[in-house]
């Protein structure tokens, strides 16, 4: 078996070289062929390296990295029958968490060491994905994994990337503070939306279209999302005021959005989107484009090898894999993260 791994050195807090060599280690002892380790520099690098990955004939591509770094590395990937290998080393590592993989910070001490372990005993799925491209530009397109977003989301994820060093010092709460800031000036803008063709318009505070169960570090968005249905969900959040906007980030956290008259919800293949007032677009975390936008779904288009800690509601046949979360597992995990944002604010590691 071949391999290649995708390292990104500036994604996360930590320093994760002595992590990888570790890695790399233990995948040779499992009788992987690792034939190098490839860390990017700049935008599009991960997709250039998954690409290589894929001339060569690597059976599985681990990319250790953050949620915009694997979404990347999808790009250099769909359609090929090289397998995508999530290791946790970003800020929210949104997909490991979704995936049941330890995430740095945690009571593990060797995340990517340990995922690398499960990972190697679960099996590939093929996966959907997500692919979003500028209305008028079908040869400028990107892939994801997770989430695409428009609006308030998009905003603060791109105000975070403008200052890297302020990302890495620190991690989640950079996104925290940011998303507060942005909060007191942001307003909804009227939108024109097609679902699947249907035309609907509404004033837009947010629209996610995703592809997994979780949004962020703190919040479930999907709880019936399907990673291989051939479907995304769609939720567009209304308003035109920052206290609505603060009710919809509340009302996420607690899990009542689901009954909130000001959120709508689809599954669709195909979603499109035009804004009054030009709003910008991420992919999985990293900023993109403005609207208008295209996005659709590319179903089973990705080979993801899936651990045995992924939940079971994540796929259509729910074989093998761990139980959905529930209400107490959510509030568990959630008291882990809030205790590993203070370590990690405070240098307590």
């Amino acid at each position: 078996m071949k391999a290649l791994i995708i390292h990104n050195p500036i994604s996360g807090q930590g320093a994760f070289d002595e992590e990888i060599r570790r890695t790399r280690a233990f995948l040779c002892q499992e009788g992987w062929d690792v034939i190098g380790v490839e860390q990017t520099r700049g935008p599009g690098d991960a997709t250039t390296y998954a690409r290589k990955a894929v001339g060569q004939g690597c059976d599985a591509v681990f990319v250790a990295g953050g949620d915009g770094t694997i979404a990347q590395a999808v790009d250099g990937l769909i359609g090929s029958e090289t397998a995508l290998v999530v290791l946790p080393g970003g800020t929210g590592n949104v997909m490991a968490r979704q995936l049941g993989l330890p995430i740095p910070g945690g009571s593990q001490p060797h995340p990517m060491l340990e995922s690398a372990r499960l990972n190697l005993s679960g099996g590939i799925r093929q996966v959907d994905a997500g692919r979003v491209h500028p209305k008028n530009d079908l040869n400028t397109h990107r892939h994801f994994l997770c989430w695409s977003g428009i609006g308030f989301d998009a905003q603060v994820n791109q105000t975070v990337n403008l200052d890297q060093d302020r990302k890495k010092r620190l991690g989640v709460n950079a996104a925290v503070i940011v998303s507060f800031l942005t909060l007191r000036t942001y307003a909804g803008t009227a939108a024109v939306i097609r679902v699947d063709g249907h035309r609907v318009r509404q004033r837009m505070i947010m629209l996610e279209a995703t592809n997994i169960q979780l949004y962020g570090v703190f919040f479930t968005m999907a709880p019936n999302a399907i990673l291989d249905d051939g479907l995304l969900d769609i939720f567009c959040f209304q308003g035109s005021s920052p206290v609505r906007t603060l009710l919809h980030a509340l009302r996420m956290l607690s899990r009542s959005h689901l009954q909130d008259p000001k959120v709508t919800r689809y599954r669709a293949r195909n979603v499109e989107v035009a804004t009054y007032r030009s709003l910008p677009v991420h992919v999985d975390g990293d900023y993109f484009c403005h609207t208008p936008v295209v996005i659709e779904v590319m179903p089973r288009a990705v080979n993801l090898l899936v651990p045995p800690t992924a939940p079971g509601s994540l796929f259509s046949d729910g074989i093998g894999m761990a139980p959905p979360e529930t209400t107490w597992n959510w509030m568990v995990r959630m008291a882990k993260d809030a205790q590993t944002a203070i370590r990690e604010r405070s240098g307590l590691q």
